[in-house]
């Protein structure tokens, strides 16, 4: 069989992209293909090089969101870039669990903590309409979340909050009104391997925690038992193996119903898709 130019420049890319050991060869070349090729296979030597380039970039393990400068969450295409966390599909778990089981509209209050740039706020809002507030403490995070309120034109609804959540008493306004907590905060332990995209590629402050990982979790936990209403109700994504200290931290803070789901559907290569929920009585 004769393979036609394009089809060619695409075998030799899908090639180096396994042989760098990426988890997903076949869909990042999908996605690095319709970024330059969508519409059309001209293969102009200026659109080609880019190609390559991007290629290149993410058989050094570069995320390839940090490639594409763009994420998909969910419905929502998302600006992100180095120096900024890329939103894993895993925590798309979260937000599926919020519609199937909590009845949020445009009265409600949402926290996002740990937001970075807005993923999973943003997703509740766009399928709510709740008010919406993202917190967190990273310059970088904070320009990429705020160019995403604007172009997703959320401005009204959702708001940034540039608080460290190690400091509860920042967001003391809120005490005891907020509906919904959300939080997939850093809770790698650190000196843990990971693959070269989390270890080498993105800020150790958005994957790092100390205590062992839990740092940011109990910190999670201490900031929702204090803005959330009585019934409101806490999501917390963490590690598969720290169920146990997610419990005792949600305990700790006087949650009930602690309740720990596995989500297979976002589930993949990197991990399984791992939440806690816990409320307020």
């Amino acid at each position: 069989m004769i393979l036609s130019a394009f089809e060619h420049h695409q075998a030799m890319a899908l090639r180096d992209l396994s042989s760098a050991g990426l988890w997903d060869p076949v869909g990042d070349l999908r996605a690095l293909t319709d970024k330059h090729f969508s519409g059309d296979r001209a293969l102009d030597a200026r659109r080609l090089d880019a190609f390559r380039a991007d290629v290149a970039e993410r058989c050094t393990r570069i995320p390839l969101g940090h490639v594409l400068g763009y994420v998909d969450f969910g419905e929502q295409r998302l600006l992100v870039g180095s120096g900024a966390f890329v939103p894993r599909r895993q925590s798309l778990a979260m937000v599926r669990w919020i519609e199937r089981n909590l009845a949020l509209n445009s009265d409600s209050t949402v926290y996002d903590l740990c937001t970075g740039v807005g993923a999973i706020g943003l997703a509740i809002w766009a399928g709510s309409g709740a008010r919406t507030v993202c917190v967190d403490s990273d310059c970088t995070a904070q320009a990429y979340l705020r160019r995403n309120i604007q172009r997703l034109g959320a401005q009204r609804e959702v708001s940034l909050y540039a608080g460290d959540i190690t400091r509860p008493d920042s967001l003391s306004p809120a005490r005891r009104c907020v509906d919904l907590v959300v939080s997939n905060p850093p809770y790698v332990p650190p000196g843990a391997e990971l693959l070269p995209e989390w270890s080498r590629h993105h800020p150790p402050g958005a994957i790092y925690a100390r205590e062992e990982g839990v740092e940011l979790i109990a910190a999670s936990a201490r900031v929702a038992a204090t803005l959330l209403r009585p019934g409101g109700v806490l999501l917390l994504e963490h590690g598969e193996a720290q169920r146990e200290q997610v419990a005792a931290a949600l305990d700790e803070h006087r949650f009930e119903a602690i309740r720990h789901c596995q989500d297979d559907d976002f589930s993949d290569a990197t991990g399984p898709s791992v939440f806690t929920v816990g409320r307020m009585p």
